[in-house]
């Protein structure tokens, strides 16, 4: 069963374990690594994921849902992390975690700031009131001044460089917070005064008022020597962590001193301006371009703040700023001041944007988080590499969609800025060509496969079989690690239990998955499902499951611009552009993509050598040649031509020798695809083209079904003049043609035949009639050969044979068609009918046949909407038994030619897929196990706790920080824990088992505090002491699970984990 999220409610980016975690509203965390290394956990209580935070210090992953529970799984655990902790708080709206210490702050909305010990999993006692509530009783005289709900705290932000200091963002304003001392060192409150436009603007009708905008977001500068906070009505300010009296700057996305009374626009400016977003989120960004300690330039994301004005456009924005690298100020600082007027002016400086950049999303950003390289410090946007963008979806759906980070241009700007040579007039100019010709716009990351299907909208799905040779021509080794987001933590090991299955899944057919997007730009995918993937012996498994083949993307959205597309396509092109079938023929491999508009684009492997050509003019007015249309470097598929007849399709069939057929309602093309030209026209006037024909009035219906093949028919019927040079038609009728099928919804039938003269490829004016199931299932007939039943297609092979004219064939075919009401197999396509069957009333509707294949005998299978499968034999169509798959009734199954089948479901109003399930027919098992995971190699130390740096250069000892040095890790989860902590002891039990598997068997927390109540008050005493007692008593226990282990574990179960253990420590030499 592969699931895919999507509600995504949260997101925990870990550098340092190369892992990513998805929270869902309907409670599940998803995590994903390396290959193949995918979990999911489940909430004990169903309940929206709020907040997700890994613990490097611990190697955990924390987990705050709605109701303010408070879940702790282990990661070390072998197999899938173990919840190893679970605790309740009251109404918690933030939840912290640092890379540096083993405690987690949570907020309240009551004000108070609680901690949780994540080592000894137990509440700490250190904990602290609601700080902007002291600090509006102390400053306020009448407490009606202070704004409804100013005491609730918005977001916890530790220090970046001082892990003493936390800064605490309540609704009316940022207090930060001295840990050891137990008090307040500053408090941000932002006040607009009467007349300054803020973020609403001069026409507020409040703007002879003072006003204080609730807080919404804060970000610290990597510096540490000031910070922005966003505010409700969108404006932001910059505050300077040692001066809590005047903002730096107060700014819009769109404006600057905002703060500040402008006269004259008070006095002309009344219109009330377009409702402005809060600020929602902020992150500020510092990147290793500087050998300064203070750091280089600096990015600054924005979610919020625009104008919510209908139309424009959704996505969030990223300010670039200059760097925070001021000198020695030429003067002392000014008595009774508390930042020298020099540092100030250099923080102002630091925030005037050099550059800013929009992303655009495809629907309205929720959040953002930053993937940073190898840091998890300064909140985890340090140097980061990607972002990751929850987006609304169609149906209510919530996605992730993954962008390259920061934009390009920033990139190019920083080095331009380097001490480079001047260039010369002619290198400008290269360099000015190619910045025309080359797009700055990041790029999208692939994500892994659950998480790319919902940003993508997935919404239909295929499989089928292709041969080892043009399974080879089509995977082609490619390297599917190109554009994806960087993960790699964990391995996925094969289950020991499931080796001999393994072993054989070598002899399975090569599967690959296709699937159909919303997203045009990505709107035909396909994937590797071959077992083989997951014959890797002891190694771990190199790649992921399914395989993505990006190389194999096929982007529409280059040609619905295009202009000889444009001009010829139907008027609805643009607002019905999605897609509505998508084909691959196994041989030949050339796609056919058909939107719901009518249009349908042939694409071809792109060759080595071919480069894109000038555009022509086709003399057939239904096709456009696209061979002019640039495709990227690494796509392998190109854009070949498309045909636009201005009609809806009704049905159509590409072969694997060159020919394409389209129907329109009643109307027919064929196409020659070695041109592109049209060879044959049906209901058209005679007087426009001598190839039109007018079928008898009995055969009039909409064709509903189009089938090509390489065979025989029972009778010939007349052969047009204009192929008598190419066909000898004193000839036997048992000679192996080209023939499509031609189907109509009233069951009836027409064969035509393909031959060549000297001009080219003719199609037979007058077609041999035939019968056919009425109402004609897509991809629902078959010819087939009567003596192993092996379907018979238009191959290479087939018209090879057909080519060399050696007479008459003696092999029969079977053609067999399935309708709606049910299906019928006749001989050599227009003979006697062999069988016959209904599908009855009771099964259900048939939605889809395929003719499969077990140890060379072959049968019909039918898939109905109550997902039961009928099964029949060939040629005769008897019935011989009916299979009920585990599905629910909104299942659409896909099946290919060995009894495989995926059957996926769509989420209710927006129809994108939220689970594929996979299965067979028959009755024995495929290798598609999951794998076992183990996160446990993944385990680093993070990188040492960055330190404070001066605001000036080292040199001037008097801009340290004045109000405390930093502390470390260990000294804050002392202050965290008090001195009664009582410290976990390291496992004895069996090798490479967890600690959190073998703290369950310890004694709770309260029982060892009780035990060493009475030892000395000297701390370093009174641990060694605990640990002592706990040595016996682990000693106790031992003996007494060691007695119950051997009466209660299954010797298999322990075989099992432990030889998947040691060929893990093979692998990674341990």
């Amino acid at each position: 069963v592969f699931k895919y999220p999507l509600d995504v409610s949260a997101i925990a980016v870990d550098p340092v374990t190369s892992l990513l975690a998805i929270g869902t509203g309907s409670g599940f965390v998803h995590i994903f690594g390396g290959p193949s290394v995918e979990i999911q956990l489940v909430l004990p209580e169903p309940a929206k994921v709020r907040f997700l935070s890994f613990a490097n210090a611990t190697f955990q992953l924390v987990c705050l849902d709605e109701r303010s529970q408070l879940y702790v799984w282990e990661l070390s655990a072998f197999g899938k992390p173990k919840l190893v902790a679970a605790t309740r708080f009251d109404n918690a709206t933030s939840l912290v975690v640092s890379p540096s210490h083993s405690h987690a702050f949570i907020a309240l909305e009551s004000g108070e700031i609680r901690t949780y010990d994540l080592l000894c999993l137990c509440k700490s006692p250190y904990k602290m009131p609601n700080m902007w509530a002291l600090y509006e009783a102390k400053t306020m005289a009448d407490q009606s001044e202070a704004l409804p709900g100013s005491e609730i705290p918005v977001e916890v932000v530790v220090h970046p460089r001082d892990l003493n200091l936390l800064f605490v963002a309540y609704s009316g304003g940022v207090i930060l917070s001295d840990l050891t001392q137990r008090n307040t060192l500053r408090a941000f409150e932002l006040v607009l005064p009467a007349g300054a436009p803020g973020g609403a603007g001069y026409g507020h009708p409040d703007i002879m008022t003072h006003r204080r905008p609730p807080v919404t977001a804060i970000a610290i500068h990597p510096a540490g020597h000031f910070f922005a906070v966003g505010y409700a009505d969108g404006c932001i300010a910059f505050w300077a962590v040692e001066d809590e009296d005047q903002p730096l700057a107060v700014r819009t996305i769109d404006a600057t001193d905002v703060n500040v009374v402008d006269i004259e626009k008070l006095e002309s400016s009344h219109e009330l301006q377009a409702e402005r977003e809060p600020i929602f989120k902020l992150a500020w960004s510092s990147y290793a371009n500087s050998t300064d300690p203070r750091g280089g330039t600096t990015t600054l994301t924005v979610l919020g703040g625009m104008s919510l004005v209908p139309g424009d456009p959704t996505g969030f924005t990223v300010l670039q700023l200059p760097a925070f690298n001021p000198g020695e100020p030429p003067t002392p600082a000014p008595n009774n001041v508390a930042l020298h007027p020099f540092m100030r002016s250099a923080m102002q400086m630091a925030l005037t944007p050099l550059s800013d950049y929009f992303y655009y999303t495809s629907g309205v950003a929720q959040d953002f988080f930053l993937v940073p390289k190898s840091s998890p410090h300064f909140a985890g946007h340090h140097d980061p590499q990607a972002i990751l963008v929850p987006v609304e979806s169609i149906g209510g759906a919530r996605v992730v969609q993954a962008y390259q980070f920061p934009p390009q241009s920033f990139l190019e700007a920083v080095a331009a800025g380097a001490d480079a040579p001047a260039a010369s007039v002619e290198d400008e100019l290269a360099d000015t060509l190619k910045a025309m010709t080359l797009t700055e716009d990041p790029k999208h990351l692939r994500l892994p496969v659950p998480l790319h299907f919902g940003g993508a909208g997935v919404f239909a799905a295929s499989l089928f079989n292709l041969d080892k040779d043009n399974y080879s021509t089509f995977v082609n080794e490619e390297d599917s690690s190109e554009m994806a987001l960087p993960l790699s933590g964990g391995v996925a090991l094969n289950d020991e239990d499931h080796a001999r299955e393994m072993r054989l899944a070598k002899f399975q057919a090569h599967r690959i998955l296709m699937t159909q997007h919303r997203d045009l730009s990505v709107a035909v995918q396909f994937h590797d499902l071959s077992a083989q993937l997951l014959v890797t012996g002891d190694a771990p498994l190199d790649t992921h499951f399914p395989k993505p083949l990006p190389g194999l993307t096929i982007d529409l959205s280059i040609l619905l611009t295009d202009p000889a597309v444009v001009n010829k396509s139907s008027p609805d092109l643009i607002d019905r552009a999605l897609v509505q079938t998508a084909r691959l023929s196994r041989q030949s491999l050339e796609c056919a993509v058909l939107l719901a508009s009518g249009e349908l684009f042939i694409y071809r492997f792109k060759s080595a050598s071919r480069e894109p050509r000038e555009h022509f003019e086709s003399s057939d007015e239904e096709i456009v040649p696209l061979a002019h249309v640039f495709t990227a470097e690494n796509a392998r598929f190109s854009p070949y031509f498309v045909l636009s007849a201005g009609k809806p399709v009704t049905a159509f069939a590409m072969s694997d020798i060159g020919f394409l057929a389209v129907a329109h309602g009643e109307s027919l093309l064929v196409v020659d695809m070695r041109g592109p030209r049209v060879i044959f026209r049906k209901a058209r006037d005679k007087k426009k083209d001598r190839l039109s024909m007018q079928l008898h009035s009995a055969d009039v219906g909409v064709i509903s079904g189009l089938t090509w093949t390489v065979a025989t028919t029972e009778d010939g019927g007349c052969i047009s003049a204009f192929l008598r040079s190419a066909v000898d038609v004193s000839l036997p009728d048992h000679h192996l043609r080209i023939r499509l099928i031609v189907g109509h919804s009233s069951g009836s039938a027409e064969v035509l035949m393909i031959g060549r003269d000297a001009t080219g490829w003719k199609v037979e004016a007058d077609g041999t009639k035939g019968e056919m199931a009425s109402n004609p299932l897509a991809m629902g007939t078959f010819v087939i050969d009567i003596k192993h039943g092996k379907p018979i297609h238009a191959t290479k092979e087939q018209l090879g044979r057909a080519s060399q004219d050696s007479g008459p064939t003696e092999t029969d075919t079977i053609f067999v068609t399935a309708g709606a009401k049910g299906a019928k197999s006749f001989k050599n396509v227009n003979g006697p009918r062999i069988g016959k069957t209904d599908w009855g009333n009771k099964t259900g509707n048939v939605i889809s046949v395929q003719i499969v294949e077990k140890m060379s005998s072959r049968g019909l299978v039918a898939f109905t909407d109550k997902q039961e499968v009928l099964t029949y034999s060939l040629p005769t169509l008897e019935h011989l038994y009916t299979l009920k798959l585990p599905l629910d009734d909104n299942a659409i199954v896909s099946c290919d030619e060995s009894g495989d089948w995926i059957a996926y479901y769509a989420n209710g109003t927006g129809c994108i897929l939220e689970k594929i399930i996979y299965g067979t027919v028959f009755d024995f098992r495929r290798a598609f196990f999951p794998p076992d995971i183990n996160l446990a190699p993944s385990r680093r130390s993070a990188p040492a706790q960055p330190q404070p740096v001066s605001l000036g250069p080292t040199s001037v000892l008097s801009s340290w920080f004045r109000f405390g040095q930093s502390m470390t890790g260990d000294q804050l989860d002392a202050l965290m824990a008090g001195p009664d902590r009582p410290i976990p002891e390291p496992p004895k039990g069996p090798e490479g088992q967890s600690l959190a598997s073998y703290a369950s068997a310890l004694p709770s927390a309260s029982s060892v505090a009780q035990s060493v109540s009475g030892v000395q008050n000297n701390l370093y005493s009174r641990l060694q002491s605990a640990m002592g007692e706990r040595s016996q008593m682990l000693g106790d226990l031992e003996d007494r699970f060691n007695s119950l282990h051997e009466g209660s574990q299954s010797m298999v179960s322990q075989a099992k984990r432990l030889a998947a253990e040691q060929s893990a420590k093979r692998w990674f030499g341990l």
